[in-house]
């Protein structure tokens, strides 16, 4: 038996247009002006927050944007509805849902995000999927605390999972087929840019069957 693994975005998930849109929305749905000023910082302030693991980055970097441009909004409204227009946003990559329903029939799935886990797990969730996977790891746990290549994730991975064989199945190779293989994974690259940049190649994945 193995236990595979897949990434989110990219892999299971992807959006639909463009995320800049996404985050448009979100601002809108709040009732908040959207500016490009306003749409940086909150970029910046995200990224700072969420490489200091830092509690609820969504929020933190909306507070932010309130306070540096004066923003008549509520910080948490502003969180609430960007997740909510991710969610609505995304759709299941072509081909894996075939995919993860012939491995689920034979192997322990699992997911390995970087990412806060609601929002990672709700996206795989409104793509009907989630119940798939027996294992979920995310990078944003408090348990894990550490993001996509470093050790400490995979490692996390294994041990939610006795298996034989670990796989990693990703469209990032650095984070996600570099990293996995340094802790002794099996690795299966989905690379979109090589299916004309419309959907990544799930056949080689028959040869886990």
């Amino acid at each position: 038996m193995a236990a595979i693994f897949f990434d989110v975005d990219g892999t299971l998930v992807r959006w639909r247009g463009d995320y800049g849109d996404v985050l448009v929305d979100a601002f809108e749905r709040a009732g908040a002006t959207v500016t490009d000023e306003r749409l940086e910082t909150y970029n910046g302030r995200f990224f700072e927050y969420f490489g200091d693991f830092a509690d609820d980055p969504y929020r933190r970097a909306f507070a932010d944007v309130c306070d540096d441009h004066a923003v008549d909004a509520d910080p948490e409204a502003l969180a609430e509805a960007l997740v909510a227009a991710e969610f609505d946003a995304v759709e299941p990559v072509p081909g894996v849902e075939s995919a993860v329903e012939a491995l689920a029939d034979r192997h322990t799935l699992g997911v390995l995000t970087n990412g806060v886990p609601d929002v990672q797990f709700g996206k795989v969730a409104e793509i009907g999927l989630l119940d798939r996977f027996d294992a979920r790891v995310a990078s944003h746990d408090p348990a894990v605390g550490a993001t996509k290549p470093d050790p400490a994730i995979f490692e996390a991975a294994k041990s939610r999972v006795d298996a034989e064989r670990y796989v990693m199945v990703g469209d990032d190779r650095e984070p996600d087929i570099d990293g996995a293989r340094e802790q002794g994974f099996e690795t299966v690259h989905v690379d979109a840019a090589a299916a004309d940049l419309t959907a990544p190649d799930f056949r080689t994945l028959a040869t886990l069957l």
